[in-house]
């Protein structure tokens, strides 16, 4: 959790968890809310395989809990995030990038 592009990363999980809580809080309907924000399964299906170790070596078992209750609220949720992680190593693999976690 370092590295120069630690805070942009924070930033953007930090902000697509407090979107995703006005859902969990009551404030916004979850089908409404990914109806017009579909950009969170990219970014989730980005984080997703590394959650597990980012909660423990982060010490906040609650990190993306918003975000993660918000996208699994979504009918076939896991057939998104597949079809996002998919097309982020199409797009890598499209640049010439070896590493498709460098996807943007």
């Amino acid at each position: 959790l370092s590295g120069e592009r630690n805070a942009w990363f924070r930033m953007v999980i930090g902000y697509w968890d407090m979107a995703s809580s006005l859902v969990t809080s009551g404030a916004i309907d979850g089908e409404s809310f990914r109806s017009a924000h579909g950009e969170i399964f990219a970014t989730f299906s980005k984080i997703q395989p590394f959650l597990a170790e980012l909660r423990a070596v982060s010490g906040e078992p609650d990190i993306c809990k918003h975000m993660e209750e918000v996208i699994f609220g979504a009918p076939m949720a896991e057939a998104t995030l597949a079809r996002r992680r998919e097309a982020l190593r199409a797009a890598a693999k499209s640049r010439g990038s070896e590493n498709p976690r460098t996807a943007s």
